[in-house]
């Protein structure tokens, strides 16, 4: 008799622990938390990636070279200087210009020439003035492509990150789950060692119990995967572990599609290629502006010393100068070929722009209709974690009362679980989707979201 009074209070009290999962503890291993890195705010992550990530590294580098030919381009505008010195010995004979000649017949004799010949381009009807302005329109397109790399590099940061503070929600919320299974199964165990309840309730709820673990521990590796991406993103060799900042998810309106697409027209991406074009149809117009003459002025001066005293001849500085006018008549198809290049680089980059803008356009409005639908399934799955939430209760409760079976308790686990994730990886992808769009719509590169440390 005392024995079954005994048994009944212990069956009291764990069936009253099933309504009141927090008077017990876990008993599982797979629930204890795993060791945290440094912390790293989002502000920090974008910083750094932006000071060492090689696309930005290479797209300065790209820009000083860029820099550097426009000046090498410039440099036509002023004269060119160089200084010369030959000599000859035997019959050879050198002469002012610096060209060797001569034949055998001419007495051997030793001979030093020395001088400076500088020449200067006076006009060239555009050649000069339309290759700078192509080499400028090319640096300020390598400019943009600067811009956009920063962006791209940013955007990559932020859905990095909020990728990783999704995974850390779904441990989140896989520990909570192997937390409440834990109980449950410790509980059921306690009953069926007093044989109030089969061990096929035991089995079951062991069963949910692994599937609960196995589920953590991918999600953990996840996460940790995530980390690398971050790791990635940033351009460096970071750790493997890392302390996020929590980001409020709110749901913000959005502006209309049409303003959006507008807006995207000032991409960076966008004004690259537009750049560009513009330096190909330069580079075009210089081309045709070869066939017309080229206008230059030269000037030399220097010394003459024959080394041979028995030779009367005038030694000692000497000068001259004079114009040239030079006109190609046959260059072997090199100028027309040149025009062909320089027609088909423009057509090319037309061809770039336009399909960037489709593109740009597209982006936009795949990334509005992404947040649109999440915003939707945010407040749908809302709905499911409270619904799931209270039929587990409520399966609690009958099996409590010997009116459900254990099955409807672990289906109700699980669909707690299932609704909790959904609603995680809503709320994420809605932030993701929000860059995405804050991104293609005029490659802004800051996220949209207040930060909050909690």
């Amino acid at each position: 008799m005392h024995r079954t009074i005994t048994s009944s209070l212990v069956a009291i009290t764990i069936l009253a622990a099933l309504s009141n999962p927090a008077s017990a503890q876990p008993l599982s291993r797979a629930s204890e938390p795993p060791p945290r890195g440094s912390f790293l705010a989002l502000q920090s992550a974008v910083e750094t990636a932006l000071q060492n990530h090689p696309a930005v590294q290479e797209g300065n580098a790209n820009l000083k070279a860029s820099e550097a030919r426009t000046e090498q381009t410039r440099s036509l505008y002023y004269p060119q200087v160089y200084a010369n010195a030959d000599t000859t010995a035997g019959a050879g004979r050198t002469n002012p210009r610096f060209l060797v000649g001569g034949a055998l017949l001419q007495q051997n004799q030793s001979i030093f020439a020395a001088g400076v010949i500088a020449n200067q381009r006076i006009y060239d009807f555009g050649v000069t003035s339309n290759l700078v302005e192509s080499s400028q329109l090319a640096e300020r397109a390598q400019g943009q492509d600067v811009n956009a790399r920063r962006a791209l590099v940013v955007l990559n940061v932020q859905r990095t990150y909020l990728n990783s503070l999704k995974r850390r929600k779904l441990v989140q919320i896989a520990e909570e789950t192997v937390r409440e299974r834990g109980l449950i199964a410790g509980q059921i165990e306690a009953l069926y060692r007093q044989q109030l309840k089969s061990k096929l309730d035991w089995n079951l709820v062991r069963v949910e119990l692994v599937n609960a673990e196995s589920f953590l521990i991918r999600s953990r590796n996840d996460l940790k995967s995530s980390y690398a991406d971050l790791n990635r993103a940033m351009g460096v060799a970071g750790q493997d572990d890392y302390v996020l900042e929590d980001l409020a998810i709110d749901v913000k309106p959005t502006r209309p599609l049409d303003t959006l697409i507008g807006e995207s027209l000032s991409h960076p991406e966008l004004q690259r290629l537009k750049e560009q074009t513009a330096s190909a149809e330069a580079k075009l117009r210089a081309t045709k502006q070869q066939y017309l003459p080229t206008i230059s002025a030269l000037a030399s001066g220097g010394t003459f010393e024959p080394f041979d005293a028995r030779q009367n001849q005038q030694t000692g500085g000497w000068w001259t100068a004079g114009a040239l006018v030079s006109m190609p008549l046959f260059t072997g198809f090199l100028i027309e070929n040149q025009v062909h290049e320089a027609r088909a680089q423009r057509n090319a980059s037309d061809a770039a722009t336009t399909n960037v803008e489709q593109a740009l356009t597209q982006q936009v409005t795949n990334a509005y209709l992404d947040t649109i639908t999440f915003v939707q399934q945010i407040k749908l799955a809302e709905e499911q974690v409270k619904t799931a939430q209270e039929s587990l209760q409520l399966a609690k409760q009958r099996y409590k009362l010997g009116l459900g079976t254990v099955v409807e308790v672990t289906q109700s686990e699980v669909a707690v679980t299932a609704a909790q994730t959904r609603l995680a990886e809503s709320q994420f992808d809605y932030k993701i989707a929000e860059v995405t769009l804050a991104y293609s719509a005029g490659g802004r590169g800051q996220l949209e979201a207040d930060s909050t440390m909690r």
